[in-house]
């Protein structure tokens, strides 16, 4: 477990992890000079063979920051409170610090005890209590000690290695996440960063980013809780030992990520819910200039409100977007600290809900729905609000990435529900698997009442269909019409949708003339009439027999070659057949023009419109001295083969 102190300065924390480790964690020549710590200290022991790391904190007002850096990613906070001094201003600015990023896990010790009495530290005792009321940590023990006599120090580290007794639960089977503080290079290991893991698990070998910067690293050692080991995991503090091409001591800073690649995505816009301390004077208004502390990482940035919103007053809290001057990494859930815009008081604090919002519409109804089940801090929860608000389907790998979840804990969520999975291009989406079947009802009883309605309508495709659903529907419909085929409910016929058995059937006057006309076509043998000579054969005007050459052509009776030539469609197919043949004996594989209108026995008029169809469905493609085959004729006419 790792403990991270808090406390007003010079009230004994440095000389409380000594007693309590036998280190001094302030490590730096001007901190021993000066006798306060000025930057992050580490100790760490083993009392009863169990690890116990410390982070020492500065207590001074300016080194907030590096208090926030500090006590982020870790289990445990000891409050530090001096029996002489009691309750002061830092402890109260800490103390709201460790509620904010909500530590449940806390012990307060009264240090420098030999210099009060019973009743002394009694009274501080009621001070500290009263303080924390309200908070997360208005249950924590308290506990009188003194680091110069030893005295309540054997029960403060009981106390403490009782509190690590109750881990984390989850959080080392999500994406790896270390929140680097420090970063240094040692000769013979090369470069080091030092963090606490927020998430996941770090093995030795593993292959990591560095963000915001995108640069890859690999893991070549470690040290957990600063022993040597192979791995560690969320809540353990390391050191690890990066190599990579582009990777430089000036390349990392305190404040950013180490992590698995796809958690790799810096923002500079955040939605959050966001509260604002009791304390405050006055009311956080719109577009206020803020300090952001997440992770170990500090940015300046503004507080947007939602245009219908007041000023979130003293205690108050609501959902705000944080508009950043750089970018940082942040995930659902991660807790943040805001500070003034001179970086002199906390302002307030709260939890990202999500930090891959877009630069509008951030409070359009859609969007604040979206908002407000992301909001749900259990994976679960947030999963079921989101199906129930996202109308064009739950992108999963977004979620995922959002609130950090590995793909064998989404397909866990996802086995207990009654979801519908829908794949859209590289997008798997999830839908509600009550919408789907209320879906699948309603296209049944369209396709019953359009072939009802039009007999000689051979069928509908995906976007036929889409016009008669409203868009929310729109990417759900080939999933849901594929599924309807794949379950006998309907059938497929090239790109139309048809009921089984359905067949197009023509009206008398429409099927008498089709006769005629087929007549004439096959009469014709090989070298097709273009539509102004078949209509001329049949007495008839070229738009005149359009709509029903369209129609047979819907149907597959015929093909649409161009405006000009309706084909048969065995015909087409033996011309294809003939091209493979053609392009198989030219020397480099073509198929020229003349060749193959040598070998068709057909006109030019009709020759360029066949070999411009075979471009247009793919079958060949032109090149500056023919053309050249793309597949096989039987791939896309062999249906049609005589």
């Amino acid at each position: 477990m790792i403990v991270a102190t808090a406390g007003h300065i010079d009230h004994g924390k440095t000389a409380l992890v000594k007693a309590l480790t036998g280190i001094d964690a302030d490590r730096l020549p001007e901190e021993k000079a000066r006798g306060i710590t000025l930057d992050l200290g580490f100790a760490y022991a083993r009392p009863d063979g169990r690890s116990l790391g410390f982070v020492d904190v500065p207590g001074h007002e300016r080194l907030v920051r590096t208090m926030v850096a500090g006590a982020t990613g870790v289990d445990c906070a000891l409050l530090v409170v001096a029996a002489d001094d009691g309750v002061m201003p830092q402890t109260r600015e800490h103390a709201a610090i460790l509620d904010l990023l909500g530590f449940e896990k806390g012990i307060v010790a009264i240090t420098k005890a030999d210099r009060a009495g019973p009743e002394r530290i009694a009274a501080v005792t009621d001070e500290v209590r009263a303080m924390l009321a309200g908070t997360s940590l208005a249950n924590a023990p308290i506990l009188p000690c003194s680091a110069l006599t030893g005295a309540g120090i054997p029960s403060l580290l009981t106390t403490l290695l009782k509190a690590g007794s109750r881990t984390r639960n989850g959080d080392a089977e999500r994406g790896f996440r270390l929140a680097v503080d420090r970063c240094f290079t040692l000769q013979g290991a090369g470069l080091v960063v030092t963090g606490a893991i927020h998430a996941g698990t770090v093995r030795v070998g593993d292959r990591l980013l560095v963000s915001g910067s995108g640069m890859e690293a690999r893991v070549r050692g470690l040290r957990a809780q600063g022993e040597v080991a192979d791995a560690a995991s969320a809540g353990e503090r390391v050191a690890l030992n990066l190599t990579g091409a582009r990777l430089s001591r000036e390349a990392i800073h305190r404040g950013d990520w180490v992590l698995a690649p796809e958690l790799h995505g810096p923002t500079t816009r955040l939605d959050v819910r966001l509260r604002l301390l009791p304390g405050e004077a006055r009311a956080l208004r719109h577009r206020s200039p803020i300090h952001c502390h997440l992770g170990a990482a500090s940015v300046t940035g503004r507080v947007l409100l939602a245009p219908d919103s007041s000023p979130i007053p003293p205690g108050g809290s609501a959902v705000a977007r944080i508009v950043l001057d750089a970018p940082i990494g942040a995930l659902s859930g991660d807790r943040f600290i805001l500070r003034d815009a001179t970086a002199s008081r906390t302002l307030g604090g709260g939890r990202v809900i999500d930090g891959e919002g877009g630069k509008r519409g951030a409070w359009l109804p859609a969007r604040r729905a979206e908002i407000e089940a992301l909001a749900e801090p259990e994976d679960g929860a947030a999963l079921d609000a989101l199906l129930a608000v996202e109308d064009a389907g739950l992108d999963l790998a977004r979620f995922a990435r959002v609130r950090n979840l590995a793909r064998a804990a989404l397909d866990g969520l996802l086995a207990v529900r009654a979801v519908r999975l829908v794949d859209a291009g590289e997008r798997r989406l999830a839908f509600p698997a009550a919408r789907v079947a209320a879906l699948e009802a309603i296209l049944i009883a369209l396709f019953d009442a359009r072939h009802a309605a039009e007999p000689d309508n051979p069928g509908l495709s995906v976007e036929e269909v889409a016009t008669d659903r409203p868009v929310v529907d729109r990417p759900l419909l080939r999933a849901v019409l594929d599924g309807l085929v794949r379950g006998g409910a309907l059938a497929r016929r090239g790109a139309l949708f048809h009921r089984p058995g359905h067949e197009a059937r023509l009206g008398s006057a429409d099927a008498a003339l089709y006769a005629e006309i087929r007549g004439v076509l096959d009469a014709a043998g090989s070298d097709q009439p273009r539509l102004h000579l078949l209509a001329e054969t049949l007495g008839r005007e070229p738009e005149a027999l359009r709509p029903l050459l369209d129609k047979v052509g819907r149907i597959g009776w015929l093909r649409r070659v161009s405006k000009s030539y309706y084909l048969p469609p065995t015909l087409l197919a033996d011309l294809a057949c003939l091209a493979e043949r053609v392009a198989g004996e030219h020397p480099e594989g073509l198929l020229t023009v003349g060749r193959f209108r040598e070998a068709a026995g057909i006109g030019r008029n009709m020759t360029m419109p066949v070999l411009e169809h075979f471009d247009a469905v793919g079958f060949t493609a032109r090149i500056e001295d023919g053309r050249r085959l793309r597949t096989g004729w039987r791939d896309l006419f062999g249906t049609d083969a005589p």
